[in-house]
């Protein structure tokens, strides 16, 4: 997701190309989006204004300035933390 800013993709872009496009393309139904009736699996991100190189499968690396760092997921109902957001006391699940 980070590659998709430094490419010059806007934020609101970024998050439709991994939830609602990526859903529609895989035809799952029931996820992509917080409506009524649907799945409610989601990530919490911190955008972080963080210099960085990235890096790609074949090494070619692009300057980052900032970085989408996940916190937490829910899925099922059940909370997960990532070792960042425990490390940032980010949630209380």
């Amino acid at each position: 997701m980070s590659k998709f800013l430094a490419i010059g993709m806007s934020l609101p872009q970024v998050i439709a190309c991994v939830t609602a496009n990526a859903a529609d393309s895989l035809n799952l139904k029931t996820k992509g989006r917080l409506q009524p009736g649907l799945d409610a699996d989601l990530t919490l991100f911190t955008l972080k204004r963080q210099p960085t190189v990235l890096v790609d499968a074949e090494h070619d690396s692009l300057q980052a300035e900032e970085l989408l760092t996940p916190l937490a997921a829910i899925r099922a109902g059940k909370g997960y933390m990532t070792e960042q957001g425990s490390a940032e006391h980010a949630f209380d699940f």
